[in-house]
């Protein structure tokens, strides 16, 4: 459990402590993918930009306009087939992640509505419903997840 949680008052009780633990675990699972996710589109864009360029200056560029020559030199070479599949690969490994990251928010968003909902239940006595207001700033400071609104 983390630091931060585990040593939060009296005000909040251990069911309330692991929910929060939860949350926490879901934010950064999303946090994951979504890093996975950018970097991967990034490197197919990048490798999809190169081999656009590479393609035109040493093929295009060198057939005199030729539609045949440039599939020739293009079908000549096994490298071109093996870029095409590399770029193919990792933009559908991006397309896997995305599936899951979009999981993963959507885990992560229920249960912070869910901790959003229940907060009455959590502290019910007054006096722990004013803590509850320190609870929800420490969760915003130290794990970024805002319990305040339910909007995204």
């Amino acid at each position: 459990m983390e630091k931060a949680i585990e040593h939060l008052d009296s005000a909040t009780d251990e069911p309330t402590k692991k929910m929060l633990q939860g949350l926490v675990d879901k934010k950064r699972k999303y946090d994951r993918f979504k890093r996975k996710v950018l970097t991967l589109q990034l490197v197919s864009f990048v490798c999809m930009l190169a081999f656009m360029l590479y393609f035109y200056k040493w093929i295009v560029l060198t057939s005199d306009n030729s539609l045949s020559i440039v599939l020739s030199r293009f079908v000549d070479v096994s490298f071109h087939l093996y870029f095409i599949i590399a770029i193919a690969g990792t933009y559908a490994t991006a397309l896997y992640y995305k599936k899951k990251e979009t999981k993963a928010e959507t885990e992560f968003h229920t249960l912070r509505c869910e901790v959003i909902r229940k907060s009455g239940e959590l502290w019910p006595q007054p006096y722990h419903w004013k803590k509850r207001i320190s609870v929800y700033q420490m969760m915003k400071a130290e794990f970024d997840i805002n319990l305040f609104y339910e909007s995204k």
